[in-house]
């Protein structure tokens, strides 16, 4: 198995909103507990994966309905295609948990990478655009 980089929060990823910020902070750290599980045996990985999975999902979730409120009630223009974004991403870890859950280690290894890259993508290109906006917009903005 190769190395396994970590995906961990950067200033640059800042959308210049606290409440965003810490959400996006708490899904990175979710991801280290991700990355942790390659350091246990097979058995212990095998039992905490789902957890984690779960976890991320339900969180992810939750983030993204909360994103999206602050998109509709600053009149964000593309939130229909971002909310889109959002959904297709929920389906991918949504069809990931069984494959996950059978606890091949290579497969969490991939899925991983996927999660990481896409969620610092995601913040730093996509969630920037309509932070921008916001700040533009309306720069009494404060949440």
């Amino acid at each position: 198995m190769s190395e396994i980089i970590g995906f961990e929060w950067e200033d640059s990823l800042s959308v210049g909103y606290n409440t965003i910020d810490l959400h996006h902070k708490k899904l990175l750290s979710i991801m280290g507990q991700f990355k942790s599980l390659f350091e246990l045996s097979h058995e212990e990985y095998k039992l905490k994966i789902g957890k984690i999975v779960k976890s991320l999902s339900d969180y992810t979730a939750y983030h993204f309905t909360e994103e999206e409120k602050i998109m509709q009630e600053y009149g964000y223009p593309d939130l229909k295609e971002h909310a889109s974004i959002h959904n297709s991403f929920i389906k991918k870890i949504q069809e990931a948990i069984v494959p996950l859950a059978s606890g091949n280690i290579e497969t969490g290894c991939q899925f991983y990478d996927f999660l990481g890259k896409w969620l610092v993508e995601h913040i730093a290109v996509t969630d920037h655009k309509w932070s921008e906006y916001i700040h533009k917009e309306h720069p009494e903005a404060q949440f």
